[in-house]
């Protein structure tokens, strides 16, 4: 049952505290990205091959995927949120900092490492607070305005980073960033306050778990999360590419200038990710509204995100960069497509045990992922250009777009 007196007790100046979820959010996704956006300067300064680049890209992804598996459970059980979750957001900030007063590659290495662990937190206790201090009636458009944070940053990053790179030095944009994070903790401290009465109230879905190793073990067993796990392994690292390896792609398959030029053509198609996300929404409710199942409706979305994906073939015979970035803008409008029905299928395996599902999902195709991210630095390293690394993304992609026929059927799949 939803805590009246904690609603109460917030008031109006519950969109306060939303607004620093926002703010944290949006901090926590710009300090992920730098890297991918500063990784050609890096690169330079310590003489990293691609197989280098590969692994210190994949760091913060291999520990960020182990930490999300527990961290849904967790964050139920904390009872001091406020202190918890400023000493997260210290710890990555500090991770940002020192990244950029590193001076070999294993420092580089470990700051990544910490962070993956640090950041991986965000997403379920904005999620818990938001469930707290919002009536019912109010929670998606508050969990809409925290997560547009990550949108936004997206689209920050590559120009800020960028410029810092090549007008100062790649170490300001991290020094920057970490420091953001640690001025953000004035607002935090100052407007949230933790439950009365000590231990967070768990939600009915955790109540009713039993214990986590059930659940899981009650998840596994539902084919429709093997279906929904496969299209995240599918299409997690096509994403994954597109925001760390993109800037690298275009630097060395290109032969393109590290230079605001660049950050312009990367803005660009970070921005159709999320028009792809929110055409995907409209269109599916639009079938549905007529008649058309909501199964059949997301796969018939997805099926036309998997064609819009395959556009990216065309980049054995387009080297035009600005074809190239249309090329990429129609590939990750796909992936958008694709992306946000594999996060509504989420919660339809086991309605219930929304975040349980959530996290195995999540620890599994992003440890998938951070294997991926390697491998491509090794795949360039090796041949010296991205063509193997393109067949990479179409057979991601259809592996992806396989798993939605054969394993998301009406029988496994309970839309409520």
């Amino acid at each position: 049952m939803r805590n009246l007196g904690q609603e109460s007790a917030y008031g109006k100046r519950r969109w306060w505290v939303l607004a620093t979820l926002f703010l944290v959010t949006f901090i926590n996704y710009f300090d992920r990205q730098t890297l991918g956006c500063a990784i050609e300067p890096i690169g330079r300064e310590f003489g990293l091959g691609n197989g280098e680049r590969g692994h210190l890209l994949a760091a913060f992804v291999t520990t960020y995927a182990v930490t999300h598996l527990f961290v849904g459970f967790l964050t139920d059980r904390i009872r001091n949120v406020r202190a918890f979750f400023a000493a997260m957001v210290i710890g990555w900030s500090l991770c940002t900092v020192l990244i950029g007063f590193a001076r070999s590659y294993e420092g580089l290495l470990a700051m990544r490492y910490a962070l993956g662990v640090f950041e991986a937190v965000n997403f379920p206790i904005c999620l818990m607070i938001i469930a707290r201090i919002f009536p019912a009636r109010e929670r998606t458009f508050a969990s809409g305005i925290f997560s547009s944070g990550a949108f936004l940053a997206t689209l920050a990053a590559p120009k800020f980073t960028i410029y810092l790179s090549t007008e100062y030095s790649w170490r300001y944009a991290f020094v920057i960033a970490g420091l953001l994070g640690l001025l953000w903790l004035i607002p935090w401290f100052l407007l949230y306050r933790n439950h009365s009465g000590g231990a967070t109230a768990r939600s009915a879905e955790t109540a009713n778990l039993g214990s986590w190793m059930s659940s899981l073990r009650a998840i596994v067993r539902k084919p429709a999360f093997w279906g929904v796990t496969a299209v995240g392994i599918g299409i997690v690292p096509c994403l994954y590419f597109c925001t760390q390896w993109l800037p690298s792609y275009f630097t060395q398959e290109l032969q393109q200038s590290y230079d605001q030029a660049l950050a312009d053509k990367l803005t660009v198609i970070y921005l159709f990710q999320d028009v792809g996300m929110w055409v995907s929404g409209a269109v599916v409710f639009w079938l549905a509204s007529r008649g058309v199942t909501v199964l059949k409706a997301r796969k018939a979305v997805m099926t036309a995100g998997y064609l819009l994906m395959m556009s990216v073939l065309l980049l054995f015979i387009v080297r035009n960069p600005w074809l190239n970035v249309l090329i990429f803008s129609v590939f990750i409008f796909g992936l958008g497509t694709c992306l946000s029905n594999q996060h509504a299928f989420k919660q339809d395996v086991l309605p219930g045990q929304v975040a349980a599902v959530a996290a195995l999902v999540g620890f599994c195709e992003t440890l998938f992922t951070s294997f991926v991210l390697q491998r491509i630095g090794n795949i360039v390293e090796t041949t010296g250009n991205y063509q193997m690394v393109i067949w990479l993304l179409a057979g991601c992609a259809t592996f992806a777009i396989l798993s939605v026929a054969l394993l998301l059927r009406r029988k496994w799949v309970v839309i409520e």
